[in-house]
């Protein structure tokens, strides 16, 4: 009797080592900053501040778990150039934040420094909403579909430049999803 538990006990050990050295760790959630901007005081391992808004450059892209291949997929965004935002790093890992507050891991290479904007219309699905040609009240050079895709060139005060597949124009800066209320953008 006496040998088998010890044998017991020897294969119950065995087993919590051998599962221990599979299981990956978790890495830490990070607090989600402010709504009201960006609270850019921490540094990441690219040297650059956390958090900041990047896009991502291809048109599927796998959102992990955690800071590596070994991390299951959460989720996968399938949109090019969307605005996303790193909100922590790890190695050549990047943990973003999309739109809808969704979050997960990305290997850096899925992201570009190019700054995009999404089209957010304060009303209901489908709204249109209108590009101006220059950055003051007037009329619309062209209207932009809420969920819409553009590159932001540049922003000061509450207007962006911004150019779509099918125009350019000015946009108010509350009608753009991909910087911070603050941000200028030159």
């Amino acid at each position: 009797m006496i040998w088998m538990r010890l044998a017991v006990s020897a294969c119950f050990g065995a087993a919590l080592v051998l599962l221990a050295a599979i299981l990956p760790v978790q890495a830490q959630p990070t607090a989600a900053p402010p709504e009201s901007g960006p609270v850019q005081n921490e540094i990441g391992a690219s040297g650059l501040p956390i958090p900041r808004f990047v896009s991502i450059t291809a048109s599927r892209v796998n959102l992990r778990m955690g800071p590596g291949r070994q991390y299951p997929i959460a989720w996968v965004l399938q949109r090019r150039h969307l605005p996303v935002e790193i909100i922590d790093e790890f190695e050549h890992w990047r943990k973003i934040r999309e739109r809808s507050g969704g979050a997960g891991w990305v290997h850096k290479t899925m992201l570009s420094g190019k700054r995009m904007g999404m089209v957010i219309a304060p009303g209901k699905t489908g709204e249109l909403i209108p590009v101006l040609a220059k950055a003051e009240p007037g009329k619309p050079v062209m209207m932009a579909e809420s969920g819409a895709i553009g590159e932001i060139s540049h922003c000061k005060a509450e207007w962006c430049a911004i150019r779509f597949e099918k125009g350019e124009g000015w946009m108010r800066r509350d009608n753009l999803w991909g910087l911070y209320p603050t941000e200028e953008i030159e």
